[in-house]
């Protein structure tokens, strides 16, 4: 008997103390316990009404909003608080709209910090506006929205494109201009835009959106083009606070190519990073205060209008070009179809080498990285001194192996290696006088290797 006492004893003071530190918590200042809880998505966050009466009201006093309408119909949105929210039986969007409605209907009246409405499925624009209005009227520091409307493309309201308070602003195009790009916007404290899926065209762009936000710093561009066969044939991007710039998958068709291009002007640029096909970019100025600049182009291919060698030569003589104007960086990180663009670079060998004055870290990037391989320059040099042609094979191992030039390099079982060619790497470090070391990320077994 006295050891099945022993152990109940021990179970009561356990469960004190678990009660003491409920306390504890509870005790805590609306704010802090608010804090808490933005950290979580609003369906967890009105779960906790139903945890002790402390928690009943708590959630409508939480600042951030987050809904989402997936396309998955098992995905509910029903009371999580009787006495506050009614079970609905109409369709998925129906009830998600009366849910979203609801919510926005018993939330207090404070600012909010977050605000985040990704659809997946069609709504109608009344709700979309009611929502966005919302987040505005309540002073939404980091607006996301993810838009999805068939019939009609939405509008931003004119609260949101003048507001004081927007820090942060993503605009996803679900389907094709299912959302208006703003031809203009006065947002003062704006510091990060990101565009997803944008066309821009002669009819929504003319510069004003980016003049009106003075001290933007970062700016990514996913997946945006400019419309073919339009007047506007290039996107300037005039940013005198701007420090981070991402270029990511542009669509412009082959064929615009010549025409199409983005002139950027930023002095205070500090990061610059270029991923998929590539497109011409035109800096104003040598770029002076960047410190790192990352480049993963998507190897070119043959299309109808031209074959894939005369395509790869167009595009590595444009990139010459560009890194041209990123030869202050102090990082350069070069993915392996990067290096494959600069190989079909005529001559290579016999160019005048790009001066990079500050560089100090050259990277080479894989798609499936296994884990990271630095080596000091001096190594590199060395075994480049020793070959006039050949091939840098680097792996896991922490011997870096040289061997002679061919088209292909094929390995039975070990896969963890990346191939440079040293023609390749003659070029980037003869103009690099103060560079220290080499990075190498070592890819996966499952990644590609010739």
């Amino acid at each position: 008997m006295e050891p099945r006492k022993k152990l109940k004893r021990n179970q009561e003071k356990r469960e004190e103390r678990c009660d003491e530190d409920l306390d504890r918590l509870s005790c805590l200042p609306d704010s802090i316990l608010t804090h808490i809880l933005s950290f979580l998505d609003t369906k967890s966050v009105i779960r906790t009404s139903v945890l002790s009466k402390r928690y009943k009201l708590l959630w409508t006093m939480s600042p951030c909003l987050d809904f989402k309408l997936t396309e998955l119909l098992s995905d509910s949105f029903d009371s999580y608080d009787a006495s506050v929210f009614s079970q609905g039986k109409s369709s998925h969007v129906v009830s998600f709209m009366a849910y979203v409605n609801r919510i926005m209907q018993f939330r207090e009246h404070s600012n909010l910090v977050a605000f985040r409405l990704s659809l997946h499925k069609d709504v109608c624009l009344d709700f979309a506006q009611k929502c966005i209005d919302y987040a505005a009227h309540h002073k939404v520091q980091h607006l996301r929205l993810r838009g999805f409307f068939k019939r009609k493309p939405f509008a931003l309201p004119e609260m949101l494109l003048n507001s004081s308070s927007l820090i942060t602003l993503h605009l996803h195009n679900a389907t094709c201009n299912c959302i208006e790009l703003p031809i203009s916007a006065a947002l003062p404290s704006l510091k990060v835009l990101c565009l997803k899926n944008f066309e821009f065209c002669d009819r929504n762009f003319s510069g004003g959106l980016f003049v009106g936000c003075p001290n933007l710093e970062t700016l990514v561009l996913i997946k945006c083009c400019i419309r073919p066969v339009d007047k506007l044939k290039a996107l300037d991007v005039n940013c005198s606070n701007l420090k981070n710039l991402e270029i990511e998958y542009w669509r412009s068709p082959w064929r615009c190519f010549d025409e199409h291009m983005i002139n950027v002007n930023a002095p205070k640029l500090a990061f610059f990073k270029f991923q998929g096909h590539l497109v011409r970019v035109n800096f104003k100025d040598v770029l002076p205060c960047l410190e790192r600049a990352c480049i993963d182009l998507c190897y070119p291919t043959a299309c109808f209008m031209v074959n894939a060698n005369e395509r790869k030569q167009m595009i590595s003589e444009s990139f010459l070009s560009m890194l041209h104007h990123l030869c202050n960086a102090r990082l350069l990180s070069l993915s392996l179809k990067t290096v494959e663009v600069l190989c079909a670079v005529p001559d290579l060998h016999v160019r005048a080498p790009i001066v990079f004055e500050n560089l100090r870290v050259l990277k080479f990037t894989a798609e499936n990285k296994y884990r990271e391989k630095t080596i000091r320059i001096e190594t590199v040099t060395e075994l480049l001194d020793s070959i006039a042609s050949g091939v840098l094979i680097f792996d896991a191992s922490k011997e870096t192996k040289v061997l002679p030039q061919s088209p292909k390099l094929k390995t039975k079982k070990e896969s963890r290696h990346i191939s440079i060619p040293a023609h390749v790497l003659h070029f980037l470090l003869e103009g690099s006088p103060a560079v220290e070391f080499l990075s190498i990320e070592i890819p996966n077994l499952s990644s590609d290797q010739e």
